[in-house]
Order: C-alpha cells, then sequence, then structure tokens
C-alpha cells in the first residue's frame, strides 16, 4: 500500500510516514493507533 494511504486509513494523516522519516516522533496515542491499524489489517488479509 503507498505511504500516503497507509498515513491516512491509519492516522487520518497522509504524511505520517514522510513525517517519521524526517524525524517525526509519534505520541504514545498516535502509535497505538498505528499498531492497531497494522493488526486490524493483517487479521483482515489473512481471513480472506
Amino acid at each position: 500500500m503507498p505511504w500516503t494511504r497507509f498515513g491516512r486509513l491509519s492516522v487520518h494523516d497522509p504524511r505520517f510516514v514522510e513525517d517519521l522519516r524526517n524525524g517525526r516522533t509519534p505520541r504514545p496515542e498516535t502509535e497505538s493507533r498505528v499498531r492497531q491499524f497494522i493488526a486490524a489489517y493483517q487479521e483482515d488479509t489473512h481471513a480472506a
């Protein structure tokens, strides 16, 4: 998936991944949302 889509779907920020690459440190709440998104995405892709 493109990094802009990942950011948009996980934290509603299409620049999220680019900002991380540029040194942004996510807040704990944001990190939790990303982890939850990844876990749900993995479950969905493995269930199909």
